[in-house]
């Protein structure tokens, strides 16, 4: 593993993307039973009217979606920097690994924000939760 300069932290950047990023997959889906039955954040009694993950506005969604894509840039600007400033990287790879996770970013999330339809969510009972088929 490289870098340190700043005790890897940067890595908690990266968890909070992922975390509102499965919230927004999640959103308005219904909570499989398992998951219900197993986690006590869902509430203690089974009704299946409400057995669903939140739901947000549109707005809201839109938010959470910038704040993926900020979050993801701002990781890897503060991986890359580490990097340099540990002497894993010089000024002038810093520029390329930079550039190129930049790029990457930028195709993975061209509007500055992802798109999925409904269709491209599937469960996966192996990691008890909704997923992207980009994820598989």
């Amino acid at each position: 593993m490289s870098g340190g300069a700043f005790d890897y932290q940067q890595r908690y950047i990266e968890e909070i993307a992922d975390d509102i990023e499965q919230e927004i997959i999640e959103a308005g889906q219904k909570i499989p039973q398992e998951v219900w039955e197993k986690n006590h954040w869902y509430g203690g009694s089974y009704d299946d009217s409400d057995r669903t993950y939140p739901t947000y506005e549109r707005k809201t969604i839109d938010i959470m979606k910038r704040a993926v894509y900020v979050l993801r840039m701002a990781y890897i600007y503060a991986k890359r920097v580490d990097w340099m400033l540990s002497g894993d990287d010089n000024e002038e790879s810093l520029v390329k690994r930079l550039d190129k996770e930049l790029k990457a970013l930028k195709a993975k999330y061209p509007s500055g924000k992802f798109t999925f339809k409904e269709k491209d969510i599937y469960y996966d009972k192996e990691c008890e939760r909704y997923m992207l088929n980009e994820d598989k």
